[in-house]
């Protein structure tokens, strides 16, 4: 569904200023609220942090990789159903002027209030 891509992209902008800007906090927040709260991601090291993990760390995170920009492409959609949607994509952060790359997948939860990620594992490249 056509609303997928714009969201993976809308949520990579949303997580690059949180953590390469002196951003208000309600952008951690509009972060946050994206998520299922049983949401769990699985990093690049192969660790598995839940909702709570994650966001424990991101609050503390703010502003710590000033001028980071997240470039996503190579978005597809791998599975979809009324409930769920699966998609790949290409992340690339480009910091202090470095960048890696990582190819990543998520599954997205359609609710009546948007889509909101459920899982996400993360590959380093």
């Amino acid at each position: 569904m056509s609303d997928v891509p714009a969201e993976v992209q809308r949520l990579h902008r949303v997580l690059a200023t949180w953590l390469g800007a002196d951003c208000d906090p309600a952008v951690l927040t509009e972060f946050r609220d994206s998520h299922a709260e049983d949401f769990a991601l699985i990093t690049t090291e192969g660790a598995v942090l839940t909702a709570e993990e994650l966001f424990t760390a991101l609050a503390g995170a703010g502003n710590s990789a000033p001028g980071l920009a997240i470039e996503v492409d190579e978005i597809a959609i791998v599975a979809e159903s009324p409930e769920f949607t699966v998609v790949r994509f290409r992340e690339v952060h480009h910091h202090d002027g470095t960048s890696t790359t990582r190819r990543t997948t998520a599954v997205l939860r359609r609710t009546p209030d948007g889509l909101r990620w459920q899982h996400v594992h993360e590959t380093a490249i």
